[in-house]
């Protein structure tokens, strides 16, 4: 039995980073060197032992996220988040992960290597520190959520491929009908996957299901994951009962990212469906005659539930905003032929227009004068991301 009292930490270190290339098989985690040196579940732990070290290395990653950078996947700060959630979450290979992140493969494997190490040391700080559990973040408020725009295809794909020998063993086929490869949902990437994993692995655990087509597709604003289960005589209550048990966190996880679970009886056996609600990007006006900005804005706002239409030329924006009927308009005051002052009082003065949220951007200082001529917003140049993020949220909500 090891102990981590008499164990050096290079030889703990390298436990680590075993357990993390090994996070998905729950057969090695079960029995793993690291619970036995003090990494152990605690009494009101339900679940298995693998299950409880898998979710504290998960935990461990994400205790990496720089807490007030903007997510930014080539970022120095992001560096060690990205590399260890790539490479054991994704599974990602060192190669294919120097080619995304444009890097050569020596700095992959000294980032690698600077990361498991910050990894180790949470765990070997927390041990000593004699804690049964790590700090559970539904209470410490310290879990955060980082939405991205995700290719939902590409992250099923990737998990039946991460299941194809457990799918083997028990002799259950699986389908994939993917929707089309431009089918996106905003979500966190990390806890989207251990969603489906979870649902994966308690189909093999707990159901007698031989096969699993899964498909997904569009359902107005919602984009739907469908688990279509023929034949299957399981009871369907009980399956989401087990999934929402509260070690699985599945019921937090849901609510933060505006999920729903829902099981259906079919004629063929059943259906789970899970539904991401309210998917549908939401349409930006842009309007700046400097197409660097254009670019700016566009960069700003690629990994969110936003789209944008740049405009450049000020005569065609009270025609296009009829056309177009965006959710919000983002209004340069300095243009040629025509200021955006004149904009923002045609806009408000034309029926079809006056209704549309206006954020007025400029690197004068006239707050006041944007509100009284119909302006919703002032946001000073230069942009910040973060505040242009959580002034849209705000202003779209009202």
């Amino acid at each position: 039995m090891a102990d981590i009292s008499n164990m050096d930490f290079d030889i703990f270190e390298n436990l680590v980073k075993d357990a993390l290339s090994n996070m998905f098989d729950y057969a090695a985690l079960e029995t793993h060197p690291l619970m036995d040196a003090g990494i152990k579940p605690p009494s009101e732990h339900k679940g298995s032992r693998g299950d409880y070290l898998k979710s504290v290395l998960l935990e461990c990653i994400n205790s990496l996220k720089p807490r007030d950078i903007d997510f930014d996947f080539f970022s120095i700060e992001w560096r060690s988040y990205v590399i260890l959630s790539q490479r054991y979450v994704e599974n990602i290979s060192s190669p294919e992960l120097a080619k995304k992140l444009l890097l050569g493969e020596r700095q992959i494997r000294r980032s690698q290597k600077k990361a498991i190490r910050a990894v180790a040391l949470i765990l070997w700080d927390r041990i000593h520190a004699q804690k049964d559990t790590l700090p559970d973040e539904t209470e410490t408020n310290g879990f955060i959520i980082n939405r991205e725009v995700i290719n939902l295809n590409q992250v099923v794909q990737s998990i039946i491929d991460l299941f194809q020998n457990n799918l083997e063993r028990e002799s259950v086929i699986v389908d994939f009908d993917p929707f089309q490869d431009s089918l996106t949902v905003n979500s966190d990437r990390i806890i989207l996957r251990q969603i489906i994993i979870r649902i994966f692995n308690l189909l093999l655990q707990k159901t007698d299901c031989r096969q699993i087509h899964l498909s997904v597709e569009q359902q107005t604003q919602d984009v739907l994951l469908l688990f279509d289960l023929p034949e299957a005589t399981f009871e369907m209550d009980q399956f989401l009962t087990f999934l929402h048990l509260e070690e699985n966190q599945i019921s937090r996880w849901l609510n933060e990212l505006n999920m729903h679970l829902e099981g259906i009886r079919s004629p063929l056996g059943f259906q789970l469906v899970v539904r991401f609600v309210g998917q549908e990007k939401k349409l930006i006006l842009v309007v700046d005659d400097q197409e660097p900005a254009l670019k700016m804005y566009e960069r700003y706002l690629s990994r969110t539930n936003y789209k944008i239409y740049g405009l450049s030329k000020a005569t065609k924006v009270l025609v296009k905003a009829i056309e177009l009927n965006p959710a919000l308009i983002l209004l340069d005051i300095m243009m040629p032929k025509l200021d955006g002052w004149e904009i923002l009082q045609s806009l408000r003065l034309n029926e079809k227009t006056k209704h549309i949220p206006i954020i007025v951007c400029s690197a004068w200082g006239e707050p006041e004068l944007a509100k009284s001529l119909g302006a919703n917003y002032f946001l000073r140049k230069p942009i910040v991301q973060k505040e242009l993020l959580d002034i849209l949220e705000n202003v779209i909500k009202e």
